[in-house]
């Protein structure tokens, strides 16, 4: 060292410089180098780690996989408890399709230290399948007797074979026996593991926060390292939940919130931060269902079909969801890019539309411009009243609907009430005329819960009250066929006749959309068969990477 310092203390004060420059950049070329090599000889892949803030409207009230009903509760319960494809060694069913067999894995247990056994299984079930409980899964169970083989091996019995009863079995979210055994049901809804939950899912409740009115704040989830389904990468998972959008917005602009979904795509245009969009099929639509009972011009199928013909379905979406809108005309009971969709041929002219009303005598008055028809010797306005949600973009296609309609002489009323007044009030007694609604068919787009004539009474939601003997023959037998193709055209001319009897008037079927920072990695918008299903895609999702050698 010394023999380099005389040599550099002879340089001169040129030669000093030059060499420093030099030496300088022989340093940062030789890490350039090597940083270079490191980049192309390792990868980026996820990592665990990291904190991520969801924003939610409203707020957790049964994270309880038998009794949760709402996006927030469905949401939280896949993030915390597994369903039985987590927890599987084996699912079989028999030639038959009538018994199917399950076996769990070895060592499976809660959070809190209990084994998972075929006994939680069971109980989860029995417990569906008790009115008290008001399970939104309770239709689908019912029949369905299981059976302890072992602690480990269950078997389910069908009255019938049922093709899709696989995703009955993957929606299947088990309860733990050892905490709700003691309670009978129809108490359940009082217990505090309604919103301490205990689950044997990927993530871990840890907390929440209540305000001094009761509402739930936000909401505390870490994840648990015994997961037996995919291991969650995000550490800590938090909701914070709102009252109204605009404050979950503002919160969004402020960063503290990493993601949420927005309403419709009119909210983007309020989003002032760096952002990803995220948009997923998902098998549900929007159409107004024709009450026939409560109206007689309704009972018309002429009327039904110009009423459908009418609507220029592009133009509604961007009325009703904004322009730029993610949504897909449709026009008929399964929406397109799902599980058995079948094209429907349907002409949309408003020209076409008053033909066809003048063809089956609906009039035009000339002073009024609203048509009637005389009908058994009684004067039968056309004249409809739609219900509706008070939700935004269903008032707004509402309106648009109603615009539209009276161009072709139809008078429109439109009654507005609250989603929960409306399924109470209206759907549950079916005392509208016209409702406009929403159906989700699930992964199986099994048409059978909406359009069989033994659904069209509550709790079934068979909306349009529609009755017809071929149809109810096709949704039967695709159901208890379990060849593919035979099942896809036995819908497809279960479809046909549904559109070609007009019981509703198919609108559209919108994506669901989430917003998210740009940090958050892994997210797939692939198709859903549930909003709240992109929370069973949580463990992918990841805001750390690690460099590891290809």
């Amino acid at each position: 060292m010394s023999f380099l310092k005389k040599i550099f203390s002879a340089l001169t004060r040129r030669e000093k410089i030059s060499f420093l420059i030099s030496s300088t950049a022989t340093v940062i070329s030789f890490i350039v180098l090597a940083g270079l090599f490191f980049a192309a000889a390792t990868k980026a892949v996820p990592a665990p780690g990291g904190e991520f803030t969801e924003g939610s409207l409203g707020q957790p009230e049964y994270v309880n996989p038998v009794t949760a009903v709402t996006e927030t509760d469905l949401g939280l319960v896949k993030m915390i408890f597994s369903n039985i494809s987590d927890v599987a060694d084996k699912i079989q069913a028999s030639s038959s399709g009538r018994v199917w067999t399950v076996r769990l894995k070895e060592n499976l247990h809660w959070q809190d230290g209990q084994k998972l056994t075929s006994d939680d299984v069971i109980f989860t079930v029995q417990a569906i399948q008790n009115p008290d409980a008001h399970s939104p899964q309770f239709a689908n169970w019912q029949n369905v007797t299981v059976s302890r083989s072992s602690e480990l091996e269950i078997q389910f019995t069908l009255p019938a074979p049922y093709a899709f009863f696989g995703d009955d079995l993957h929606n299947l979210y088990i309860l733990p026996k050892h905490l709700f055994a003691d309670a009978p049901p129809g108490n359940w809804r009082l217990s505090d593991y309604n919103l301490k939950p205990v689950g044997s899912g990927p993530y871990r409740f840890v907390s929440y926060d209540r305000a001094p009115d009761g509402f739930i704040a936000a909401y505390h989830l870490t994840a648990w390292p015994g997961s037996f389904a995919a291991k969650p990468l995000v550490q800590n998972f938090d909701f914070q939940f709102y009252r109204n959008e605009n404050t979950l917005l503002k919160d969004f602009n402020a960063g503290q919130v990493d993601g949420f979904a927005p309403s419709s795509a009119a909210d983007l245009s309020g989003i002032t931060r760096p952002y990803n969009l995220f948009s997923w099929r998902t098998p549900g639509y929007y159409a107004v269902f024709w009450n026939q009972s409560k109206n007689a011009a309704l009972q018309d199928p002429a009327v039904r079909e110009a009423l459908s013909m009418a609507i220029d379905r592009e133009s509604l979406i961007t009325a009703g969801l904004g322009a730029g809108a993610w949504a897909t005309p449709d026009y008929g009971p399964i929406p397109p890019g799902v599980a058995y969709y079948a094209p429907a041929s349907v002409t949309t002219s408003l020209d076409l539309a008053s033909a066809t009303l003048n063809a089956a005598g609906w009039a035009m008055d000339p002073t009024t411009g609203l048509r009637g028809k005389k009908i058994q010797s009684a004067a039968v306005p056309l004249a409809v009243n739609l219900a509706v949600p008070q939700i935004d973009f269903l008032m707004k296609t509402a309106a648009a609907l109603r615009d539209t309609w009276q161009k072709i002489g139809a008078q429109i009323t439109i009654t507005a009430d609250g989603p929960d007044s409306i399924e109470a009030d209206y759907i549950e007694n079916r005392s509208y005329e016209a409702l406009l609604f929403g159906n989700i068919l699930g992964p199986s787009s099994d048409l059978y819960a909406f359009w069989d004539s033994s659904q069209r009474f509550s709790p079934g939601l068979n909306l349009a009250i529609y009755g017809n003997s071929k149809v109810d023959s096709l949704i039967e037998s695709a159901r208890q066929t379990m060849n593919d193709a035979s099942r896809t055209q036995k819908f497809a001319d279960a479809q046909n006749n549904i559109v070609n009897d007009y019981p509703a008037a198919f609108l559209y079927s919108p994506n669901d959309l989430y917003v998210a920072n740009k940090s958050i990695q892994g997210i797939n918008p692939d198709v859903l068969s549930d909003p709240s299903d992109r929370f069973s895609e949580v463990p992918q999702w990841y805001l750390e990477t690690a460099r590891v050698l290809r």
